[in-house]
């Protein structure tokens, strides 16, 4: 056994040195194979290329009939399934490919075999063609091309007719190529001959060249003529060609007849056009025209037309819109038209058509997308059920689900599978809707209950004494006078002016007091008492004695709410109510709601107030009479007019509360002798007005013009006859008409405020919403609020119209919600555009996250000179309380408040300044004509009569 394995390791260390010699000869005889196998190829390719003049196997089978293909493949054996001659080259092409020297070997045999066979044939053919032409004389070209058009044709097709036909087209065409180069023409065929000449015109003095297409027909005289001498055939075409010269100058001057007749061209843009065509011309009505010309004629018809282009044609674009639901989609529909079919709709002036095809596509594509909403409509029925939704909610979902295919596409007609993917999301949407709906009710029965939204005004056992009374009766001085008495208390005030006057009233008895309103606090850190406008209550620091001054201003429209929110939720142990007594059953009613015992102290007016027997107009006004109208316009109109004899004060709502108490502090102390003012006079400020005149009987209310209630004739009228300066108080009006309503409604009894009394979704409603809808989206929680909330007790959700503008503007802003909900509240109206602009600002920095600055003032002259001076003045005041109110909000961002306090300050002075000028302006914005203040319009009627006829000159021209 051991000399086995010394036997096996003994061969194998043999085998092993002998493997590097046994592996080079393996590879050696392998190249020698493959080499020899290349040079059989080689043969192949080489015998295929002498067969077809060159040409690899490739492109040599494309040379085959169809018949020889066929042959080809029984040779070889094989079978497709397709008779298709491409595929059988493909075919072909892959074995030749793919095929060892066997399979090549057969191809090229029956090749060769083929290709004697058609050589044979060639020759045949050869020698049949020459036979026909026996008795000709042929030049060597004519043999050739007479060989080469038959050549290929099976022997069958080859006749004598044909052939001989054949050379008499050959030597035709020889004659007649001598005759177009000799006349300078071409011969289309045997009957039409075309040539290119120029032609001279003018249009006005400008002389223009133009080279056009002349063609004529050639009839038989010609054929007789060329068997003749050669001038008479000159002769001929000459003739031919001069008569075709002569009507192509008829056409041309009747096309330029035609052309200047066009409505759309004057003589410049013709010869504009005329100078820029450099090629020459077939077809007159055809005749290129520089592009912007093309745009300018076609949007003569149709301004609205978008036109563009490219070598070949115009692309021509309208726009349209369809009415969605009331929401406007636009779109366009797009045609395109060789450039040759505009030019000739141009030059024939019928571009109508142009216009009658986008309409009846328009017409076609509305019935279509109209068709498509009624399945659209089904559809979105099919994906809301069992949800329930009225039909504007419906047109609202189709609304957002077709409007985005519309606007991405252009065109009113989208892909199906594009509809079927918005259908898609749109199930995907309303999936959480009935899950939704189970919140929204739990959310409802929530807080349904206004009052437990305040716990510390519910855990006192409060009463609420109503101190109720016409103006001048001291129902509110006997409340303060509580108030002073108190340990502690709130003075709630319906305006800033009133508020700052209620805490001098208690600093004056030496009450320690703080005052709080939106845009400025005085606080003593030793006060008891706190005065404050009526939104700034504190419902959380409970006191003794809480003031709640006209209380009536429960029914406003705006406000209303934060007397509603006061009254339930003013955390004082006694609560006094001053008002008048239209207010008594609403009172009644929440203090029956609150279970809360109401005390009722009637007061009456401690002098006469008597209306007058007839009207006062303004020549016979006396000192110390207040004129009431209710509108600034017409306020600094009545200025204008009494300034010349009286020294006048004036008092309205969009003055700052500063300027508003020292044009009151100007008539109390004598310095000026007539106040005019709006119903602003009519919130406790306390003059010594002798007579009060009513300019009109009527107001806007802010959503219609109206005439004056009786609780607003009383409590503006209240305020004439101040007790302790006049022994009586009397009332009147500027006109008989004025006067009349005031006498008949003034003896009226007051119409009691109805119910139900509007509440003010607070910020803990806002949070609460918006955690259960899952949004911090304001406008969609504060539209919830408004439409949704249903409470115990005599509420309804209060108008919020103004908050909700504001929402709609923060939204766009990143910010958390509760910087949302207290931007809504802010003071700021976006009528005006300073404003908005403002605003924006203040939202921008900050979703930024960084300070917001007051900007500085420009240098303000003494007094304005012109009403739309004092507006921006105005505004500017306004932009001081929205930053001031924003400072308390917002402290760590509006820190400039030193700043906004310097700038107001200096306002304040210009507006009072310029109120006490004789006269403010109002200029047309145009001409700078003077207006009158009440004029409605910003240009006057003469420059409006002139944009007027010049808008119908423009009109008629067009």
């Amino acid at each position: 056994m051991a000399s086995f394995f010394a036997s096996g390791l003994k061969n194998a260390t043999y085998v092993e040195a002998l493997l590097p010699i046994i592996c080079y000869s393996f590879r050696k005889k392998q190249r020698y194979m493959a080499k020899k196998k290349r040079k059989h190829f080689i043969k192949l390719n080489n015998k295929i290329k002498s067969l077809f003049g060159n040409l690899p196997f490739e492109e040599a089978i494309t040379k085959l009939d169809d018949d020889y293909l066929l042959g080809l493949l029984m040779a070889l054996g094989s079978e497709i399934k397709s008779n298709n001659r491409n595929d059988i080259i493909k075919y072909l092409r892959r074995v030749w490919s793919e095929s060892g020297y066997a399979v090549r070997k057969v191809i090229v045999d029956y090749l060769e075999s083929i290709h004697t066979t058609t050589k044979e044939l060639q020759n045949d053919k050869v020698n049949l063609i020459l036979s026909y032409l026996e008795d000709e004389e042929l030049t060597f070209d004519e043999k050739e091309e007479i060989l080469a058009a038959f050549v290929d044709k099976k022997i069958s097709k080859i006749t004598e007719s044909k052939v001989k036909k054949k050379l008499f087209y050959l030597r035709m065409k020889k004659i007649l190529d001598e005759y177009s180069e000799l006349l300078n023409i071409i011969f289309i065929g045997n009957e039409t001959v075309e040539f290119y000449a120029d032609h001279q015109f003018t249009i006005d003095t400008e002389t223009f060249i133009i080279n056009l297409l002349h063609s004529f027909e050639i009839d038989k005289k010609l054929s007789e003529l060329i068997k003749e001498e050669m001038s008479s055939v000159v002769n001929y075409l000459t003739e031919k060609k001069s008569q075709a010269i002569e009507s192509k100058s008829k056409e041309l001057n009747d096309f330029l007849e035609h052309t200047l007749k066009l409505p759309y061209f004057e003589n410049k843009q013709l010869s504009t056009i005329f100078k820029s065509i450099k090629e020459p011309i077939a077809d007159l009505y055809h005749s290129p025209i520089p592009s912007s010309i093309v745009k300018k004629v076609i949007n003569h018809f149709d301004k609205s037309l978008e036109i563009s282009y490219n070598t070949l044609n115009y692309l021509l674009a309208k726009e349209y819109s369809y009415r969605l639901y009331g929401k406007e989609l636009h779109y366009q529909i797009y045609l395109d038209y060789p450039k040759k079919s505009i030019y000739g709709s141009i030059w024939t002036n019928s571009i109508g058509s142009i216009l009658d095809d986008f309409e009846a596509i328009h017409k076609t594509q509305v019935e279509q997308f109209e068709q498509k909403l009624v399945e659209i409509e089904e559809r979105v029925k099919q994906l809301l059920y069992p949800i329930e939704l009225e039909s504007q909610e419906i047109e609202k979902e189709i609304y957002k689900i077709v409007a985005p295919l519309v606007e991405t596409n252009r065109s009113l007609l989208f892909k199906d599978k594009a509809l079927r993917r918005a259908l898609y999301h749109f199930s995907e949407r309303v999936k959480p809707q009935k899950e939704q709906k189970k919140r929204e009710i739990l959310l409802a029965k929530t807080i349904r209950d206004f009052k437990k939204l305040y716990p510390t005004a519910r855990s006192l056992n409060r009463e609420i004494i109503f101190h109720m009374g016409p103006t001048n009766s001291g129902k509110t001085y006997s409340a303060l006078k509580a108030l002073k008495e108190a340990e502690s208390g709130y003075y709630l005030a319906p305006l800033r002016l009133l508020a700052l006057e209620g805490y001098e009233s208690l600093k004056k008895d030496g009450v320690p007091a703080s005052l709080i309103t939106g845009e400025e606090e005085i606080i003593d850190e030793e006060s008891t008492h706190i005065s404050s406008t009526i939104e700034m209550l504190n419902p959380d620091v409970e006191v003794d004695v809480c003031v709640i001054d006209e209380i009536q201003l429960i029914a406003d429209r705006e406000r209303g709410w934060a007397w509603a929110n006061a009254l339930i939720g003013a955390p004082a142990k006694k609560v006094y109510l001053t008002g008048s007594a239209d207010a008594l059953e609403v009172v009644q009613a929440l203090c029956e709601y609150l279970d809360e015992p109401l005390k009722v102290v009637e007061f009456e007016r401690k002098n006469p107030l008597v209306v007058n027997s007839s009207a006062t107009p303004l020549k016979k006004i006396e000192k110390n009479s207040a004129i009431v109208t209710f509108s600034r316009k017409e306020v600094l109109a009545l200025k204008n007019k009494l300034a010349p004899f009286f020294k006048v004060s004036v008092v309205y709502g969009n003055l700052s509360p500063e300027v508003r108490r020292q044009e009151a502090r100007r008539f109390r102390e004598g310095e000026s002798d007539i106040l005019i003012a709006t119903d602003a006079i009519a919130m406790g400020l306390n003059l010594p007005i002798k007579t009060i005149l009513f300019a009109k009987d009527s107001k806007f209310d802010g959503l219609q013009t109206r005439e004056l209630t009786t609780s607003e004739i009383l409590q503006i009228a209240g305020r004439a006859g101040r007790y302790g300066y006049h022994e009586s108080g009397h009332v009147g009006a500027l006109d008989e008409k004025t006067l009349a309503t005031i006498r008949r409604k003034f003896h009226q009894p007051l119409t009691p405020i109805e119910l139900p009394i509007s509440v003010m979704a607070t910020l803990e409603h806002v949070l609460l919403i918006g955690e259960i809808l899952q949004t911090e989206n304001l406008y969609e929680i504060l539209s919830f609020f408004s439409k949704n909330m249903e409470f115990e007790g005599p509420f309804v959700a209060a108008n919020i119209d103004s908050m909700l503008e504001l929402a709609s503007v923060i939204d766009e802003y990143k910010l958390d919600l509760v910087s949302k909900y207290h931007l809504a509240c802010a003071p700021v109206s976006l009528v005006s555009p300073y404003l908005e602009k403002v605003f924006h600002r203040y939202l921008k920095l900050l979703e930024e996250d960084k300070e917001v600055p007051f900007e500085t003032l420009e240098k303000l002259p003494k007094q304005a000179v012109s009403y739309s001076a004092l507006l921006n003045a105005e505004d500017r005041v306004k932009e001081v309380s929205l930053y001031l109110w924003l400072s308390f909000k917002f402290s760590d961002k509006f820190k400039d408040t030193q700043k906004a306090q310097e700038v107001r300050q200096k306002l304040n002075s210009y507006i009072e300044e310029s109120l006490k000028r004789h006269n403010i302006s109002k200029n047309c914005n145009r001409c700078g004509k003077a207006l009158d203040l009440s004029y409605r319009f910003s240009i006057c009627d003469s420059c409006y009569s002139k944009i007027k006829r010049g808008y119908r000159r423009g009109k008629k021209d067009a």
